[in-house]
């Protein structure tokens, strides 16, 4: 998408309208998206890892690997909504936390539940949000439940709390080395150790990313 493009997209505040123009400016449309959101299901799961974050890299090599709807993988993706809550049970899966295959599903269709562009119409960002789904599934929380309930509930609001602090336009990377960073302290407090790598000027894509926020993200290599 142009910079011109983008900031025609700016205008439009109506979901319909706004992923319709900004799908047809990146040559794309919601059912290659639709299409393509099953193969996180074959991934995930195979990735054997303990850590979240080297396992996040990974899968998005994977996807990169089998995305045909255009050039290059989108950097931003609904995939995203689902991977980081589905990681989390994996990672702790591989560390040896009595989870199974059924438990990585649920997480990764659950995330998914929320629409693309959620951050910006709904004011829940789906990757941050996957802290609080896969607590969710730790717990065995469902709407009847009270503390358990609660701790879902708390760990997403500290998530999206950090999340808006670091403001500027979407990245999903941003938001996803965020949730994953944060859920290595939050996890331990709750009994869940698993190893979680540095994050802090981790990424190697920010080039890929039109509206990268540059110095301002914490994730921006330092020279």
């Amino acid at each position: 998408m142009q910079p011109a493009e983008f900031e025609k997209c700016k205008q439009i505040d109506r979901y319909d309208d706004f992923m319709a123009v900004a799908l047809n400016f990146d040559g794309l449309t919601m059912e290659d998206y639709k299409e393509f959101m099953p193969t996180i299901f074959e991934i995930v799961p195979s990735i054997k890892d303990r850590d979240p974050v080297i396992m996040y890299e990974k899968v998005i090599s994977e996807l990169r690997s089998k995305w045909s709807a255009s050039e290059n993988l989108p950097f931003h993706g609904p995939w995203h909504h689902g991977l980081v809550a589905g990681i989390l049970i994996s990672a702790l899966r591989n560390n040896g936390y009595s989870f199974d295959a059924d438990d990585v599903k649920e997480t990764l269709k659950r995330g998914p539940m929320m629409p693309p562009g959620s951050c910006g119409f709904i004011g829940i960002c789906g990757a941050g949000a996957g802290l609080g789904i896969a607590l969710s599934i730790a717990e065995k929380s469902t709407p009847f439940h009270d503390e358990e309930r609660a701790k879902a509930m708390k760990v997403s609001k500290e998530v999206l709390e950090r999340l808006s602090r670091l403001g500027g336009p979407r990245c999903c990377r941003m938001s996803t080395y965020t949730t994953l960073h944060m859920a290595g302290h939050i996890l331990r407090d709750l009994g869940y150790e698993i190893p979680v790598s540095s994050v802090g000027g981790r990424c190697a894509d920010h080039e890929l990313n039109p509206e990268c926020h540059g110095e301002r993200c914490p994730y921006f290599p330092r020279q």
